[in-house]
């Protein structure tokens, strides 16, 4: 449930008239409900709706100004359910969904805490508009915590824009919104607003794709360096069109993992999460304030309790077993055969589902063991480059930050948002008066770096963006893979079956945006269809080479089978266990 000083932010925005036209009602009827899977003991309807809505430091918009928007494209409401459901957002259900989210809007929607003057609260996106999906067969609907989203983000951001330029460049349009807003009709507002779609069309400019990403990816580290070089930063020569869209990582097991991203640049987790609230609509103060009084050098609006907090429980999310009533029975004999190929073939790579190898206990200061990924170098996979190559090659103008870099005018893209994201993360984290066992906590148990300044010689930490890790791709764990397709980092390859199988037999273009499973190919039904996103492998980034280990046909049914879920049997005895 949201905290009393948030509720008492957004009642009025309930109590308004758009709310009734708009959604559901502020307690208003809920659609039918889907069912869920078993994740974890702790992942309860209260679990989940706190996931789903809990604010992060993201601000994208004013909340009233969002509810209060008309879409540029068609008559209506931008906030409207079935407008926002074009963009793969999913619809909140349950009692305590309702109190967590008074506005009715989709999952991974945050009402901030902090008003501004004049603007009341802010609204943002959460983890949960990446990471949540549902996923359906056979007549059943699951909702899937942790999954990979098919929100189309880039879409959405133009969409969204779109109709914020539209408002602002009619005045009939500002009239109307003013109306439904009804404390907006001061002067003051049509100037507020103004500014904030001048902003708006810097921001949205900046992070437009050169590539139409579709449902499920978005290139995230190119976003993240262009909102902290250009946006925080204020140097547009910084600007690079996002190229290399990935696809969303799945959640569960991700505090466990010694690496997450695609290129296993990142292990600390507070770290990892400031990035991504920075990437996605959150502010900070990079360079040295213009003038005396602005905000301290590095303050941000990162909320790093809440973030910490977030990944505490998703220490406790569990990888969604296969519904066999629902979807079908796992054949025990083919689950062990296809164990034993994985075990032959994959493990060396991926690690074993069942039990996994792990670090070293030294290298946490908790004294905590990870989950060993393995680190691919990108030519030796030899799946698309396009991502690798962005990391590796792109650079960055200090400008105004210069100071932070021995003077250097131009760094790595990398270094450059490492440092900021640490500078950042120790000053919000300095602001919580952490004591050394909880600061330990918030880093997940890792080793920490040593701080800017350090004396030559500092050991580097083993957590540590290597130019080795740069241009490597992860090889993840193997659990809940049935609910995570299109597959590949770039999400090239619409089915495990195509990925096991010829690289010459994968299709060159398939359709993304169905949650529909495709249960025999394990992955999602990817034919053509209305609403659905056209993915062309011929394109720049889409590649959908590499990772060219196929399997006669015998072995590879039988390893789809095992991938099913690689926990479903007792190691060695499956036949007993059924």
């Amino acid at each position: 449930m949201l905290p009393l000083r948030i509720r008492r932010l957004v009642a009025p925005l309930c109590a308004a008239p758009l709310v009734a036209a708009l959604l559901l009602g502020c307690a208003g009827g809920q659609p039918p409900a889907v069912a869920t899977l078993p994740q974890g003991e702790s992942w309860g309807e209260d679990r989940r709706a706190a996931f789903h809505f809990a604010p992060q430091g993201s601000l994208l918009i004013p909340a009233a100004w969002f509810m209060a928007l008309e879409r540029a494209d068609a008559p209506g409401l931008f906030a409207a359910p079935d407008n926002l459901a074009r963009f793969g957002f999913l619809r909140a259900t349950g009692n305590a969904a309702a109190r967590a989210n008074p506005l009715g809007l989709p999952i991974g929607f945050a009402v901030e805490p902090e008003a501004r003057p004049g603007d009341g609260p802010w609204l943002g996106l959460t983890c949960a508009a990446c990471h949540t999906n549902e996923v359906q067969a056979r007549g059943q609907r699951f909702r899937i915590e942790g999954a990979p989203a098919m929100l189309d983000f880039d879409r959405f951001g133009q969409a969204l824009d779109a109709a914020v330029q539209a408002t602002a460049g009619d005045p009939a349009r500002l009239e109307r919104m003013r109306d439904r807003l009804r404390g907006a009709d001061d002067a003051g507002f049509t100037t507020r607003f103004t500014a904030f779609a001048t902003t708006s069309a810097a921001l949205w400019q900046v992070q437009r794709p050169a590539l139409a990403s579709g449902p499920g990816r978005v290139d995230a580290l190119g976003q993240i360096i262009n909102a902290l070089a250009v946006v925080q930063l204020g140097e547009p020569r910084n600007a690079r069109p996002p190229a290399a869209p990935t696809s969303f990582p799945f959640l569960w097991t991700t505090p466990d993992q010694d690496w997450v991203q695609w290129a296993p640049i990142a292990g600390n987790p507070i770290a990892r999460n400031a990035g991504q609230v920075l990437g996605v609509f959150g502010h900070a103060v990079l360079a040295p304030p213009a003038a005396p009084g602005g905000n301290p050098r590095f303050s941000s609006s990162v909320r790093f309790a809440d973030l910490h907090a977030i990944e505490q429980w998703l220490r406790r999310l569990e990888a969604p077993r296969w519904p066999e009533a629902a979807f079908g029975a796992i054949d025990p004999r083919l689950w062990e055969r296809g164990q034993q190929v994985v075990q032959r073939d994959c493990v060396g790579c991926h690690n074993d589902p069942a039990a996994p190898r792990l670090t070293a206990p030294e290298l946490s200061v908790l004294g905590r063991r990870f989950i060993l990924t393995g680190a691919v170098p990108q030519r030796e996979i030899g799946t698309d480059s396009a991502y690798t190559a962005a990391l590796a090659r792109r650079t960055v103008l200090t400008a105004r930050a210069a100071d932070l870099f021995d003077g250097r005018a131009e760094v790595p893209a990398v270094d450059f948002m490492a440092t900021m994201v640490e500078l950042v993360l120790r000053h919000g984290l300095a602001g919580l008066a952490l004591s050394p066992a909880a600061q330990a906590d918030y880093f997940g148990g890792r080793l920490v770096p040593p701080p800017p300044g350090a004396p030559p010689g500092t050991p580097p930490e083993p957590w540590h963006a290597t130019e080795a890790r740069v241009v490597s791709l992860k090889a993840g764990p193997l659990l809940g893979l049935w609910a995570t397709g299109p597959f590949l980092h770039n999400g090239s390859v619409a089915t495990l079956d195509e990925l096991l199988g010829p690289v010459a037999n994968r299709r060159t273009r398939f359709w993304t945006g169905s949650r529909e499973l495709d249960l025999e190919r394990l992955g999602f039904v990817s034919e053509e269809a209305p609403g659905l996103f056209p993915f062309d492998t011929t394109l720049p980034g889409n590649g959908n080479g590499g990772h060219d280990h196929p399997l006669p046909d015998d072995e590879r049914r039988a390893v789809l089978e095992y991938l099913k879920d690689p926990l479903r049997f007792p190691v060695g005895a499956p036949h007993a266990a059924r």
